[in-house]
């Protein structure tokens, strides 16, 4: 909100950016020879006290030539930030075909036939092929590898990468009514992109396009529902996993396995070990704040029992710079993920199996159940169930005019559409869950981030685990201890250590309770700020507000709010690469 701090900068304190600052391979930065602090051009009117703190804001982080963010000819700068993030993504590799026609001719750019890597358990293929007059894609089972695709006047453009279409067919223009839900319920629904016209292909996906014509099909997969009690969902669980498990070790190894202190990555380890099959290697990464130790704790009390190697993997340092790279990579349909860049980069060209936990909490722990949502879903109430899921904290950070734009009816009337595809199933609230957040946003990290790895085996995903899990009553999941219950009864000679929810750990402290930590919020205000400030001409962002709030916070030692920094990143890259995409630099580059 605006109560309290200093007065917002005046739009007559233009930023004046002189000199480049890099970012090391690591995405620190260094301080260029010759550096010089900020001299903002001031009117009489200026407030000297907000330029000193907007000036010292700005100057550690990415001074840029003066014309580096303007468009010149037509031609859009980027920031060197945004330069070193599209390199790092691999945004301008990524494969893609562009069909248009001209007249009577058919023009066919790109990868005539393009598949991606193949999961073990990614039930059926994802990719296209071009065979002359037909485009035909395809997807897997649950649709957790995003396709992305185009319509084009007389044409269609299709790529695993959202930011590669974006210079494909005309300026690209936001969907305001999309991004109003993932604003508030940080991750989009069906297959909404934060662009209009740009769309991810469904689950089980058919598609063809033929002489301007298009044809798109697919579904949710919905197994009947089970009656069974507990104990025996239980045994069957653990049944079932182990299977799953065999089957994936089976491709070969060595293992590999990011460890932290919940379940999935848990009952991954121990399957493992039974087998016979260890992981080589343990990883833990070292979460931002303010979540701290916790995980790496935990994880280190499970390897040491089982006399495995654990490895720590450090944050990238610049919290700002992760952010950047994790949008492009995730295709801004993610709030997540920014923590699991080093871990790609330290795995990337691998040889070896990596195992990931995705859906495990959400079909065997009833993540995201709450008693009270499912009584909405039970009485099919979708609308007053959309109502309580969204949250309106990100939009302060949003001017009015855009705010009206992506107003909250039109939000819950989007949600509650979606929501109402679920309200059949046996766990609706779960079901929704798993095909919107885990398959839109989280499957991002197995099929997208861990690309660079050789294999990567998902158990959870198995189609057998699936139907089973998928197929049980909310009910059975509402206390969180389904899955807990189901390991310790696996594997009883581990029931007594602990999982990262237990309360002899310590609490996940609020960020101004944790003094040891003011050095990384100042530097995620202090980059957030300049990144903001030398972005194009927003019409997403309260530039001031960020810039006045963030220097107010810095100085104050006041980290409450540090949550909104990396959506202020976001809207700010978002409309950014808007204009990279109408230049058409991902095309012709």
């Amino acid at each position: 909100d605006d109560r309290g701090g200093p007065a917002s900068p005046r739009p007559g304190d233009r930023l004046s950016p002189t000199v480049p600052l890099d970012y090391d391979a690591e995405g620190g930065t260094r301080t260029p020879t010759g550096y010089r602090p900020l001299r903002p051009e001031r009117s009489a009117s200026t407030n000297s006290t907000t330029s000193a703190w907007t000036r010292n804001l700005l100057s550690p982080l990415n001074e840029v030539n003066a014309t580096e963010h303007q468009e010149l000819n037509g031609s859009m700068r980027l920031q060197a930030i945004d330069e070193s993030a599209i390199g790092a993504s691999g945004v301008r590799r990524a494969p893609c075909i562009v069909v248009e026609r001209h007249g009577a001719q058919l023009d066919v750019r790109g990868d005539e036939s393009w598949w991606a890597p193949i999961r073990p358990v990614e039930v059926g293929r994802t990719g296209w092929r071009w065979d002359g007059e037909r485009l035909i894609a395809r997807t897997g089972r649950y649709g957790f590898r995003a396709l992305f695709y185009r319509e084009l006047p007389g044409g269609i453009a299709m790529s695993p990468s959202l930011v590669r279409l974006l210079a494909v067919g005309g300026p690209p223009v936001i969907d305001d009514g999309a991004l109003g839900v993932f604003l508030r319920l940080g991750f989009f629904v069906g297959e909404d992109t934060a662009f209009r016209g740009v769309r991810v292909l469904p689950p089980s996906a058919g598609f063809e396009w033929r002489a301007g014509r298009l044809c798109v099909d697919g579904s949710y997969v919905r197994p009947a529902p089970r009656t069974m009690s507990r104990d025996a969902a239980i045994d069957a669980y653990i049944d079932t996993f182990r299977a799953a498990v065999r089957r994936l070790a089976s491709h070969g190894g060595p293992h590999l396995l990011p460890l932290s202190g919940g379940r999935d990555s848990r009952h991954i380890l121990f399957e493992l070990c039974g087998l016979g099959t260890p992981p080589v290697r343990c990883l833990t990464l070292r979460n931002y704040p303010p979540r701290g130790a916790r995980d790496i704790e935990i994880a280190k009390e499970l390897a040491g029992a089982l006399g495995l190697t654990h490895e720590i993997v450090d944050e990238q340092a610049s919290r700002a710079f992760a952010e950047l790279r994790k949008n492009l990579a995730t295709h801004f349909c993610a709030d997540e993920h920014a923590w699991f860049v080093p871990l790609a980069d330290a795995l990337s060209g691998v040889d070896a199996t990596l195992w990931d936990g995705i859906a495990g909490d959400v079909l065997s722990n009833g993540h995201r159940l709450s008693a009270a949502q499912l009584g909405l879903a039970r009485a099919g109430r979708a609308e007053d169930l959309a109502e309580v899921m969204l949250d309106e904290s990100v939009l302060r950070l949003v001017p009015p005019a855009a705010a009206a734009r992506l107003d909250r009816q039109s939000a819950v009337a989007r949600l509650a559409a979606e929501l109402k595809r679920h309200l059949d199933a046996p766990n609706p609230l779960g079901s929704f869950v798993f095909w919107n957040r885990t398959r839109r946003e989280i499957a991002l990290v197995p099929f997208g981030l861990w690309d660079g790895i050789s294999r990567v085996a998902t158990p959870f995903l198995d189609p057998d685990v699936f139907d089973l899990l998928s197929a049980l009553p909310a009910e059975m999941f509402l206390d969180r201890q389904f899955h807990g219950d189901a390991i310790r009864r696996a594997f009883p000679q581990y029931a007594s250590l602990r999982f990262d929810t237990e309360s002899t750990l310590p609490p996940i402290s609020p960020p101004n309770h944790t003094p040891q930590d003011a050095a990384y919020y100042r530097r995620l205000f202090r980059e957030t700020g300049a990144y903001v400030g030398r972005a194009p001409a927003s019409r997403y962002v309260r530039r001031w507000w960020v810039l006045a709030r963030a220097a107010y916070w810095t100085l104050r030692g006041d980290f409450s709010d540090a949550s909104v920094m990396p959506w202020a990143l976001y809207l700010a890259q978002l409309e950014t690469m808007t204009r990279w995409g109408a230049d058409g630099r991902p095309d012709h580059s």
